[in-house]
């Protein structure tokens, strides 16, 4: 903390675990988690826990059942408040969506899904939600989450292409460097925002852990 008397928000961005179906160009296909995916976040949280408890203050989550049901359970289980945020919700992938990689392969070929992990802020997915469109909303609930976060330290539940548009706007990065971070399941990422005598900043302290 560079300021003494900062007032400091802490939130921690988790990618949801595994969902049913395993690895597939999901988007905003609404599986929910599997065992293994449970089993990940339940972990992932449980390993900040303080006398057994998670140190959140409030909880807000993605709309998508992946994100949604953990976040509700764990705010039933904790008595912690729960928001959904739908500007929260994965990058749509339009003719991607629901599709393996190996599937995308053979009925498309390579050349536009290569373009597209290189540089996604160029090359959106065929009838799919652009990166600008994902950066844009992504931006409104950031900006709602600094103005009024609901706790002191709130975990954010959401997704790869999601953590990443909110990580790029602390960083401040162009836009395609949209997916930068290869964050797996469960990743957790912890930001703190400071209100302070000379404005407010906020910093990265840990990424993917």
């Amino acid at each position: 903390m560079r300021f003494p008397n900062a007032e400091i928000t802490t939130f921690d961005l988790m990618r949801h675990g595994e969902p049913l179906g395993g690895r597939m160009l999901r988007g905003s296909t609404d599986h929910p988690l599997s065992d293994t995916g449970w089993q990940q976040v339940t972990d992932a949280v449980m390993r900040h826990t303080v006398d057994g408890r998670p140190p959140y203050d409030a909880i807000v989550s993605s709309p998508l059942a992946r994100c949604r049901e953990f976040a509700l359970w764990l705010g039933e289980e904790f008595d912690l408040p729960v928001q959904v945020d739908d500007d929260l919700a994965e990058l749509h992938l339009g003719e991607w969506e629901g599709k393996t990689y190996a599937q995308v392969y053979e009925q498309e070929g390579s050349e536009q899904m290569s373009a597209f992990w290189y540089d996604p802020a160029r090359a959106a997915p065929p009838s799919g939600e652009t990166l600008a469109e994902l950066d844009a909303r992504v931006s409104e609930a950031w900006r709602r989450l600094l103005a009024n976060p609901p706790g002191q330290h709130v975990l954010v539940v959401a997704h790869l292409f999601v953590c990443n548009a909110l990580l790029r706007q602390v960083l401040e990065q162009p836009l395609s460097n949209g997916l930068v971070m290869d964050l797996p399941y469960a990743a957790m990422s912890r930001l703190r925002h400071e209100r302070h005598a000379l404005g407010e900043s906020t910093f990265i302290e840990w990424v993917g852990r």
